[in-house]
């Protein structure tokens, strides 16, 4: 069975969200973060990095969000629900995937980094960044009518993207007197969903 090591607020919520979607059979891995807001070791994360989130499926040994949750799709969705077969579908899935990390991460990381640290002006920049990839993302939500980001059924892009969101609203990152429509609806879909609900259910994710 594929084991799924998760870390309380963390990235693991995407994972284990694709693998209740798809209905996979899987034992979870579960521990809080140390006060330093490191991995404990007793988790056993058996990457070479100790880092959450990582599956074992088998023998084989993965981490990093966006490969784990290729990897499920290709190897359990047969249906290609998540994953389209469509060329272009599929390509505009990956440009949400690789968005939330290469783009909205990284840019929530940078200011988590500076804040206790940085001048006044260099914050504003980092805040400034984090409203641009909001405002990249009402408007890609303002092209479609769909329910989803691509679509009407939930796809990696919804399973890779909630993260950085959830991220930056619970902490406000820009987004005090500022609004976006489009993702705050987006967002009230995707924590409605299903299976969002039992993954939470099960996982207890926070953010």
């Amino acid at each position: 069975m594929l084991t799924l090591y998760f870390l309380q607020s963390s990235r693991a919520i995407r994972p284990a969200w694709v693998l209740e979607e798809l209905n996979v059979q899987y034992d979870l891995k579960f521990a809080n973060r140390q006060a330093d807001g490191s991995v404990p070791k007793d988790l056993g994360v058996p990457t070479a990095v100790g880092k959450s989130p990582a599956i074992q499926d088998g023998d084989f040994i993965l981490g990093e969000s966006g490969a784990i949750t290729e990897y499920i799709c290709d190897k359990y969705d047969t249906q290609h629900r998540l994953l389209p077969a469509d060329p272009v579908k599929r390509a505009r899935v990956r440009e949400f995937m690789w968005a939330s990390e290469g783009t909205f991460m990284l840019h929530i990381e940078a200011y988590f980094g500076a804040r206790s640290s940085a001048s006044p002006e260099a914050l504003t920049k980092l805040v400034g960044a984090t409203q641009h990839d909001l405002d990249w993302l009402e408007n890609e939500l303002s092209r479609s009518s769909t329910k989803y980001l691509v679509g009407d059924e939930v796809t990696l892009a919804d399973a890779m993207m909630i993260f950085p969101l959830q991220v930056t609203f619970a902490n406000k990152i820009g987004t005090e007197g500022k609004s976006w429509p489009k993702v705050q609806q987006w967002l009230k879909n995707v924590e409605s969903g299903e299976g969002y609900q039992r993954t939470v259910k099960r996982t207890g994710h926070r953010v």
